[in-house]
């Protein structure tokens, strides 16, 4: 059924209809008196308002008990929340925002049309659409939880006039497999694609300065991997969970790996970590049993508790000299790990922090006064068999010193 409205007459005008059907198309304008007819429509399964605009006046009783007013060229929120019949919106060509909750929990929408004139999908506005396959964002912003927990989106194109997407906006969309962020997006936020189990590759354009926590947190088939040259941090938890990804380069830009940032990244086997990296926080490679190798970047002066836990695959860590302590725990489990250099700026090692580490065999310690070490940090290294390399002329004095002198077979040797 096609028809014309003037505004707020949209009820009279059916009730001179004697074949009101499913598929509706309205032209003219709509506000909330009609939004309220539009509601009490039984079975609506199309509405097609391209040629409608929505201006002010009236209001309607949504699903929260309360009532919606109404402004100019804006899809008002909870508009047709919850309304499973439905299966194909078609939003206005002069709508400049789609509002909170719009078409949230519509689990039989599978096709949304939205024109280039919206600029903000505001929170929650198709959260929990199912049934939901495919998406084109022409531009805007997309706000939280803009598309979370639409489990059947495989289509999804964010269009190159997007400049943000908010936290967790397409939370557990488990069917999509590819993601491109265009050039004009500069916000990545917290949760963005947690869940999104399906997604293959990610390729993140170079205007993307900031990616939130848990951005990317379980996304259990990522392979594929191109960040922005412009992110400065990879945040706490933003890959944790991505399984399958095997290996990764962060771009230059990088100076910081938040906690978490790969903790259970079972499959990892490689990290190329940028020059300019100046901290590693704690539990970033957590649980990383198949991360083989790792070169730590000489600018590098901070590794955190954990940092490295059960990462049972690790045979070699060089610390750079700007390490001034290795905290609790951060090599803790590296039960391959066969050789270990530490700088000469190293003070202190803390609980645990080698423990279990029972394929140690060298332990190159370049600082000539003994770094304080907290008792059970070497517990399960073989200090019969571990051999400890120290600067000539200080052999007495790790000899005498507590912890090292548990050393069997301690060595001098010209540190260059």
């Amino acid at each position: 059924m096609r028809i014309n409205v003037t505004a707020g007459n949209l009820s009279t005008l059916l009730d001179a209809q004697t074949n009101i059907n499913t598929l509706l198309t309205i032209t003219g304008e709509i506000n909330g008196d009609d939004i309220t007819t539009i509601r009490s429509i039984a079975n609506l399964s199309t509405l097609n308002l391209t040629d409608a605009s929505i201006v002010e006046g009236g209001r309607f009783y949504n699903e929260q008990r309360d009532y919606t007013s109404i402004a100019n060229n804006e899809i008002p929120d909870y508009m047709l929340s919850g309304f499973e019949t439905i299966t194909s919106i078609s939003i206005p060509n002069t709508a400049k925002s789609i509002g909170k909750k719009a078409f949230s929990d519509c689990t039989g929408l599978t096709e949304i049309n939205i024109p280039g004139s919206v600029m903000s999908i505001e929170n929650g506005a198709f959260e929990g659409c199912i049934g939901l396959t495919s998406v084109i964002i022409p531009r805007g912003i997309i706000g939280r939880s803009a598309f979370s927990n639409c489990s059947g989106l495989s289509a999804l194109t964010i269009g190159d006039g997007v400049s943000a997407i908010g936290e967790a906006a397409f939370l557990g969309c488990s069917g999509v497999t590819s993601l491109t962020i265009p050039d004009n997006v500069t916000v990545i936020g917290d949760q963005a694609f947690k869940d999104c189990t399906g997604v293959i590759s990610i390729h993140i354009s170079n205007r993307v300065t900031s990616i939130g926590d848990q951005a990317f947190r379980n996304c259990a088939a990522l392979t594929s991997v191109t960040l922005s040259n412009n992110v400065t941090s990879i945040g706490d938890q933003t890959f944790r969970g991505c399984t399958a990804l095997a290996a990764i380069t962060l771009p230059e830009s990088i100076v910081s790996i938040r906690e978490n940032a790969f903790m259970d990244c079972e499959g990892l086997i490689s990290v190329d970590l940028p020059n300019n990296l100046t901290s590693i926080e704690g539990w970033a490679f957590y649980d990383c049993f198949k991360l083989t190798n790792i070169t730590i970047p000489d600018a590098v002066t901070f590794i955190g508790e954990a940092a490295f836990f059960g990462c049972t695959s690790l045979s070699l860590i060089t610390l750079p000299s700007g390490i001034i302590s290795i905290e609790d725990n951060t090599f803790h489990g590296c039960s391959a790990l066969n050789t270990v250099i530490l700088p000469d700026s190293l003070s202190s090692i803390g609980y645990h922090a080698f423990k279990d580490c029972s394929a140690l065999t060298e332990i190159h310690c370049k600082a000539s006064v003994p770094p304080n070490v907290t008792s059970g940090a070497f517990n399960g290294v073989a200090k019969n068999r571990c051999k400890l390399y120290v600067p000539a002329g200080v052999y007495a004095t790790y000899a005498h010193t507590a912890v090292w002198k548990d050393f069997q077979s301690i060595i001098e040797e010209q540190i260059s």
